[in-house]
Parts: C-alpha cells; sequence; structure tokens
C-alpha cells in the first residue's frame, strides 16, 4: 500500500511539471509565430565627448559579428551609420559627428546605439544621455575681470593680475599681444597663477584677452568670449618732475610726493606761512587719457587739508576737475566718468587757515 501511494504522488508531481512547462512554452509562442529572433551583441558601454554642435562617441564593442553601428538621436528623427572596424575587444571606437555638413543643433539628447552584421541582423538598443553646445552656451559666458596692470617702461615688461574665474567652466585666458614686432598668441590656463608677466612688451600696438570655457571637462571644443582690449592703467605720475609754490626745507620737496612711498617720512611739506596759496605741478611728459587720481593727506594736528582742488592743463590755463571740501580722511580718490586728456596735473590748495600742506603721496592713473 505504502508503494501505491509514493506512486500516485510521483505521477501527480510529473503532471504538474508538464502542465507548468506547457503554460511557458504557451507565454513564448507568440514570439515564435515567425521563427526564432536571433539578436548580435550590442554596444558594451559608450560615452559622448561633448562638442561646438558636434560630439565624439567613445564605445566598446566585443561582438566580432557587428559590422556597423547606427547612431541615433533627437527620438530618431536624426541618425547615422558608421562601420566598425577591426579591433581588439578591449579597445574602444571614437566617431565624430557633427561638421560643416552636418552640425549638432544644440540640446540634451538620448541616443540610442544599434550595432548591425551588415546582413540583417541587429543589435537591442544601448541608450545613453549626452550634451551638445553651441551659441546658447557661448552667450551666457563672461569675460574674466583684470584686477590689475603693470607696466615698467624702463623694462618694457607688463605684468597683468588676473580675477578669480567666474564659473568651475572658466579654465583661462587666451592672450594677444606683440613682444617687440612679433605677435604672439598664448594661453593662459589658471593653474599658471594669478599673474601673467609679458617681457619686451609692445605698449603701441597693445594686447587683447578672451576668457576660454570647457562645457564639460571632457568636453572636445573649447568655448570663447568675445574678445576685448586689455587696458593698462598705470600711475604715470611716478616719479615724474614736480614744481611747487614751496617747500618747508630740503627733505621736504614735491619730488617726494610722487617717489611711490607712501609714508610720513616721504612727502612733500610747505610753508605754514598765512595768506598763502598751495599747489604741486606735475609733469605728466606727454598727454595721457586720465582714469582717476589719489592722494595721502599726512594728517597733522590741526593740518586736515579738508579743501583742495586737482587740476588739468588746458592750453596753458588750469581748469578745475575735481573740487574736494570738507573731506578729513588721509585717502582721497575719484574716477573719471568722462575721457580727461592732459600733460601736465596740479593739485592746487587755496589760502583757508591752517592750510599748510604735507601730502605723502599723488597718483594720477592712466589708460596706456
Amino acid at each position: 500500500m505504502r508503494k501505491i501511494k509514493y506512486l500516485g504522488l510521483f505521477i501527480a508531481s510529473m503532471y504538474m511539471i508538464l502542465l507548468s512547462c506547457s503554460d511557458m512554452n504557451d507565454k513564448h509562442d507568440i514570439y515564435m509565430q515567425n521563427g526564432e529572433i536571433l539578436y548580435i551583441g550590442r554596444v558594451d558601454s559608450a560615452v559622448v565627448l561633448s562638442g561646438n554642435e558636434r560630439f565624439i562617441l567613445r564605445y566598446w564593442i566585443t561582438d566580432p559579428r557587428a559590422k556597423e553601428l547606427k547612431i541615433y538621436w533627437d527620438e530618431k528623427s536624426d541618425s547615422i551609420v558608421v562601420p566598425i572596424p577591426e579591433h581588439l575587444a578591449a579597445d574602444s571606437i571614437e566617431v565624430l559627428v557633427g561638421d560643416n555638413s552636418l552640425a549638432v543643433p544644440e540640446g540634451a539628447y538620448t541616443f540610442q546605439l544599434v550595432t548591425t552584421d551588415g546582413e540583417g541582423l541587429t543589435s537591442v538598443d544601448f541608450d545613453m544621455i549626452g550634451n551638445v553646445y553651441g551659441s546658447q552656451f557661448e552667450a551666457t559666458l563672461a569675460q574674466r575681470f583684470v584686477k590689475e596692470t603693470t607696466f615698467d617702461p624702463d623694462n618694457n615688461q607688463l605684468a597683468i593680475t588676473w580675477g578669480d574665474p567666474s564659473s568651475t567652466r572658466d579654465i583661462g585666458v587666451e592672450l594677444t599681444y606683440y613682444e617687440g614686432e612679433e605677435k604672439k598668441v598664448i594661453k593662459i590656463y589658471n593653474e599658471d597663477g594669478a599673474q601673467t608677466v609679458l617681457d619686451n612688451y609692445n605698449l603701441d600696438k597693445g594686447a587683447s584677452y578672451r576668457t576660454m570655457f570647457l562645457p564639460e571637462e571632457t568636453a572636445i571644443d573649447t568655448f570663447f568670449t568675445s574678445s576685448a582690449s586689455l587696458e593698462i592703467i598705470q600711475n604715470v605720475a611716478l616719479n615724474k618732475p614736480t614744481t611747487t609754490s614751496s617747500y618747508l626745507r630740503a627733505g621736504f620737496e614735491g619730488s617726494y610726493a610722487v617717489d611711490g612711498i607712501i609714508t610720513s617720512a616721504s612727502r612733500w611739506i610747505t610753508l605754514a606761512d598765512a595768506g598763502l596759496e598751495h599747489w604741486i605741478e606735475i609733469d605728466l611728459g606727454k598727454e595721457y587719457s586720465l582714469a582717476s587720481f589719489t592722494v595721502y593727506k599726512n594728517l597733522y594736528n590741526q593740518y586736515l587739508i579738508p579743501n583742495f582742488n586737482f587740476q588739468i592743463n588746458v592750453n596753458g590755463d588750469w581748469v578745475n576737475v575735481v573740487e574736494v571740501n570738507n573731506f578729513l580722511g588721509e585717502t582721497y580718490s575719484a574716477t573719471f566718468e568722462e575721457e580727461i586728456k592732459t600733460d601736465k596735473v596740479r593739485v592746487f590748495v587755496p589760502n583757508y587757515e591752517n592750510n599748510m600742506v604735507r601730502i605723502m603721496e599723488i597718483e594720477v592713473y592712466a589708460k596706456l
């Protein structure tokens, strides 16, 4: 009896297995009605290297039967078919998509990659995401700020101090200038430091620069801002000849107000007699387009020099450009809104009580 019982259980189990297999085959029959579907291996992996209305597709594939690669984008409305060259299984293959005859519009895309054997067999899709950049991205780029430019006329050397990058995509600047009579175009990357020094700089020919941007770390194209002239703002009063209304004694002449030393040990001091006007004239040597000026006063007891005028020479006459009243601070600066051209400047202190002048330095900045 026990053997009969086990035999019945075995027969029932086999029946259930056959029934299950029949159900499984029923599910696959729908795909087998037109014969078995054969595929070849699809792309194993891939990456898009973004560019300017173009991109490079770098991919890997190990199935040796794959002979062609179809690249679809823009919801498969655009595509390109390229041959798959012979290669080792571990090798990557690169395809450049986009040129003068087939520019890829700027945008974020989902790419579909399909391999074929060239005779009808295809792979399933390999989907990936990538970007293409263009004029819209270029319009968002900001020019690099220039903190300072200093020109050494004795050595024809220009030092440029750059501001901080505007974004992580800002990778540096491209600078165009003349070294003597030879035109130079150099790329200065952020890791090169914040200051660039140019030797044998031709001041008369000037310089221009544009900021470089890389939209992605692996991008194949660099984008640029429009070109901008490099303005050199220089203290043109430094060590220039001076003429003064008076000076207290030797060691306090006007030359000490333009020697580049801003301390009480180096200053111009006038006579202290009552009823006097005081002035210091600086001969710039040639006509400049002035941008700003700064006066560093040496405050002493009641001698605060609250009132003075900054003047320029126009056809032999002194013309007020800035009139300062009741300024009790030590450093006064002003930037000119309009272009001011002259070859001589003067700081004039009118007659008033306690107007004895003590000036440590006068800086006059011009665009070179």
